[in-house]
Formats: C-alpha cells, sequence, structure tokens
C-alpha cells in the first residue's frame, strides 16, 4: 500500500513538472510579419488586389520552392492589416509543405478588411516587432515585410522626407537578436507616393530613410495595384532565400549586423 501511494505520488509530480514546462519552440528558417496597407488611399479594388495578389504567391511555386529549399525547409508566417491601428488577419502559421502554403492563401482569401483610416506605419512596424516574441518559433532570422502606398501621415506630416519617430520604430527592431531585416514594397498608384519624377514623396528615398533596414534588407515598387502580385510574389521569394534586390541593399542598420550572431529561444 505504501509503495503504491509513493507511486502514485511520484506520477503526480511528474505530471506536475510536465505541464508546467515549457512548450519546445518549433525551429524555422525564418519567421515572417507581413504588414499590408488597408488605409484610405486603398479603395475596394486596390484592397483585392493586394489581397489577392499576397494568396497568389502563397500559391505559387516560387514561394513554395523558395520555403522549402531552406535548411530546415519551413517558415513561420503572419499577416497583418494595418492603418490609424492594426489587426492580425492571419495569425502565426508554421509552412512546410506546399499544401500549408496553399493553406494560408486560402486563409489570406478569407479575410476581410477590418478598417481603413490613416497612413500608421510607425504603429505597425512597432506592433509588428512585438508579435516575434512567444509565437512558438525559432528562427536566427526575422523579417518584417511592409507593403504600402504612402508615407506615415499619422505621427508625421505625409510630405515630409524624414520622419523620426518611424525611423526609431525601424532601429529599435534592428537592434533586437538574431539576424533581422524590415524589407517593403511600395505601391506607386498615383502622383504624391512612387518613383516618377513628378511624385510629391520618392517612395525608394523614404524607404531607404525611414523604413527598411538590416544586412540583406531591400525594397521594391509595383507600379500600380493590378502589379502587387508578381512583385509581391519575386519579393517574397528574394526575402524567404535572403536574396537582396540588386542593387536596393540598405545601407540602414548595416551598423546593426554585429548584433545578429545572438539567437533567441522562445516559449
Amino acid at each position: 500500500m505504501f509503495s503504491s501511494k509513493l507511486k502514485l505520488s511520484a506520477l503526480a509530480f511528474a505530471l506536475s513538472v510536465s505541464l508546467a514546462a515549457p512548450a519546445q519552440a518549433i525551429p524555422v528558417d525564418l519567421e515572417l510579419v507581413l504588414l499590408a496597407d488597408v488605409s484610405g488611399s486603398l479603395d475596394t479594388t486596390d484592397f483585392n488586389l493586394q489581397r489577392d495578389g499576397y494568396a497568389a504567391a502563397f500559391n505559387s511555386a516560387a514561394v513554395q520552392n523558395a520555403i522549402l529549399g531552406g535548411a530546415i525547409g519551413s517558415i513561420a508566417v503572419t499577416l497583418v492589416y494595418w492603418s490609424d491601428s492594426q489587426s492580425v488577419a492571419v495569425p502565426w502559421t508554421l509552412i512546410d509543405s506546399a499544401a500549408d502554403a496553399s493553406a494560408f492563401a486560402t486563409l489570406i482569401s478569407s479575410a476581410a478588411r477590418p478598417f481603413s483610416g490613416g497612413t500608421g506605419m510607425t504603429a505597425a512596424i512597432n506592433f509588428g516587432s512585438g508579435l516575434f516574441a512567444s509565437n512558438g518559433f525559432e528562427a536566427s532570422r526575422l523579417t518584417i515585410d511592409v507593403s504600402g502606398d504612402g508615407a506615415e501621415s499619422n505621427v508625421c506630416s505625409f510630405g515630409v522626407m524624414n520622419c523620426a519617430p518611424l525611423q526609431a520604430a525601424r532601429d529599435a527592431f534592428l537592434l533586437g537578436g538574431g539576424t533581422r531585416n524590415i524589407n517593403a514594397l511600395w505601391i506607386d498608384d498615383r502622383d504624391f507616393f512612387g518613383d516618377d519624377a513628378g511624385d510629391t514623396i520618392n517612395a525608394l528615398t523614404y524607404g531607404t530613410t525611414n523604413v527598411i533596414g538590416g544586412s540583406t534588407a531591400f525594397q521594391g515598387i509595383a507600379q500600380d495595384f493590378s502589379g502587387f502580385q508578381s512583385a509581391i510574389t519575386n519579393k517574397l521569394g528574394r526575402e524567404i532565400t535572403r536574396v537582396p534586390e540588386p542593387g536596393s541593399l540598405a545601407l540602414l542598420g548595416l551598423g546593426l549586423a554585429g548584433l545578429a550572431a545572438s539567437r533567441r529561444r522562445k516559449l
């Protein structure tokens, strides 16, 4: 009887320890936060083209092969819609097969637009930065992928090239552990933000000054929303395989590359 009680006590103790022990983070090649602009400058057609572009990218052989071709052969990814506030459209998802990538694409297609409003890119990057902690995954590379068609308008004037709060959000993320990058895909569909001679703000200069950073960071421009699908497919393939766009490597953040050696353990 006494021996049985001891065995039961030992079993109960082992069970309690097991339940209390933190779950092991799942190793992946990349943790990726997709920040998709849904501000008021995007009408319904624009939003649908952007959403469908993301979905088509994850259904594409190019992106699926990039994911499966990594050292581990998997990534963790989440999609966030942002404007004046932020909303997680698709939560953290493990993709380690073509079927998983297509399932993620389906979740994107079914995610409704939550709101619209100003271009709160600073708050979006701060929000995205916080999503890596305790997400259940572990990678040596962490990337924020920003898409948008305008400059920060909530904490800086839209027409000002230098936005200190946005730069601070970028720099704070880059100072964290692991190899970190912020990449951007800008959408030029109006005359106030893009790479045309008459644009109020040059998007690439704005991105280099305020947004992108990291040892392999890059940016690009889709000339309109109808070209978003091919642009984001190419961009995702490059950042998943860690290949920067030729000629667009970010100078900002390179001084922080020495911090990239440390890995994080996350529960």
